[in-house]
This record gives C-alpha cells, structure tokens and sequence, in this order.
C-alpha cells in the first residue's frame, strides 16, 4: 500500500505526508520544512551516518565492518563535495553537503 502511495507522489510534500506515517522517517521529515527538497538526500545520509556509528557501541558482530565501510564511502562522497565546491570557486558553499562523521 505505501509503495503504491509513494510511486503517486509528485514532490517533495506528498512524500513527506506518506512518509510521515512510519516511526523511522518521522524524525527525518520534523528535521525538514516543507518544501526543502534539496536537504532531502543530506539528511538522509545524517541518519545513515548516524545509526552506523552507532554498530561501534556493540562487540561480536560483523556490522562493524558494514558500517566501516559505509562510514569511508560517506568520507569520499565528503572530499567529492569539497573538491567540486573547490574547483568551481564556491568555497563558501562547502559546509552545505558535508556530513559530519564522528
């Protein structure tokens, strides 16, 4: 049934309503106003880097190594940003995208 809602949504709002619904996005939905498509992605990968960190507080499993690998794949995705932001002279728009790690 939600898939089916989410394939009619035509922006950001209408996702956001059927979203909103499941306890795991409404905290990333509150984060937003309506409207904000752009910071969308970047909070999405907030939470993502957030609950990898969080498989460091446990001992005996493999999630660690998930999450290691997860964590290195946002650091580049980072360095990506800065580089781009670097070489187009928008320093001052670095902070926008990068997600801070620990």
């Amino acid at each position: 049934m939600a898939t089916r809602n989410r394939v009619a949504c035509e922006d950001i709002d209408q996702v956001r309503v059927v979203m909103e619904k499941y306890p795991p996005y409404q905290s990333i939905f509150s984060k937003m106003s309506y409207g904000e498509s752009q910071m969308l992605d970047k909070t999405f990968y907030e939470e993502e880097v957030k609950r990898e960190c969080l498989a460091f507080e446990q001992q005996f499993h493999y999630g660690v190594f998930f999450a290691c690998m997860r964590l290195r794949e946002q650091e580049i995705r980072n360095l990506m940003w800065i580089s781009k932001c670097v070489a187009q002279n928008q320093k001052s728009r670095v902070h926008d995208s990068v997600v801070f790690i620990f």
